[in-house]
C-alpha cells in the first residue's frame, strides 16, 4: 500500500513538473481545433457569410503561428501562455460574434414550408372546433395562399435571398397573431 502511495505520489508530481508546457500547448492546440470546428459548422448552417468566415480563419492561423513561434525554443512562458490565452478568448469571442450577427447566407431550409403547414392546421382545428366562423376562415386561408404564392414567387429563380426569406417571415408572423385573435375573439360558428 505505502508503495503504490509513493509512486502514485512520485507519478503526480513527474506529470505536473514535466508535462505542464506541453499540457499548455495542447490546450491550445485543441482550443484551435475547436474554433476551426465551429468556423466549418458557421459555413456549413449558413451563419458565417464567405467574408467573415475568411477573416475569422485568418485570426486562427495566426494565433497559431504565435503559438509555434512561442513553442520554437521549447517552453512557454507564463507571459506567452497568458497572451495566448487572452488572444484565444479574443478570437472565440470573435466566432461567436459573427455566428450570431445574422448577417448569414441564410442556407436553404424547408421551415417556411413547415410553417405554413403548421397555420394550416391551426385554421383546420379553429373550423373543427367552431372557433373560426366560415368568413374568418376563408379570410385566413387567402392570406395563407398569398404568403404561399409570393414563397413560390421569391423561390421561382433559383435564389431564396435573406431579405425575401425575412419578408416571408414577417408575413407569416403576422398570419399567425391573426389566427390566433381570430380563433380566441369569442365569435363561434353556429
Amino acid at each position: 500500500m505505502k508503495r503504490r502511495v509513493t509512486i502514485l505520489l512520485t507519478g503526480g508530481l513527474m506529470v505536473s513538473l514535466g508535462f505542464g508546457i506541453p499540457a499548455m500547448a495542447e490546450d491550445a492546440t485543441d482550443r484551435l481545433a475547436n474554433q476551426a470546428a465551429r468556423i466549418s459548422e458557421g459555413i456549413s448552417d449558413g451563419s458565417l457569410t464567405a467574408g467573415e468566415a475568411a477573416r475569422l480563419q485568418r485570426e486562427r492561423a495566426r494565433i497559431s503561428r504565435e503559438e509555434r513561434r512561442f513553442l520554437s525554443d521549447g517552453t512557454l512562458s507564463e507571459r506567452e501562455q497568458a497572451k495566448l490565452q487572452h488572444d484565444l478568448n479574443h478570437a472565440s469571442r470573435h466566432i461567436w460574434r459573427e455566428r450570431h450577427d445574422a448577417q448569414g447566407v441564410m442556407a436553404p431550409t424547408p421551415y417556411p414550408d413547415r410553417r405554413l403547414d403548421n397555420e394550416q392546421r391551426r385554421i383546420d382545428a379553429g373550423v373543427a372546433d367552431g372557433s373560426l366562423t366560415e368568413r374568418e376562415a376563408r379570410h385566413l386561408q387567402r392570406a395563407e395562399d398569398r404568403i404561399r404564392a409570393e414563397e413560390e414567387r421569391f423561390k421561382s429563380d433559383g435564389n431564396f435571398t435573406p431579405r425575401e426569406r425575412q419578408k416571408v417571415v414577417r408575413d407569416e408572423n403576422r398570419l399567425s397573431r391573426q389566427i390566433y385573435r381570430q380563433r380566441h375573439d369569442g365569435q363561434r360558428r353556429r
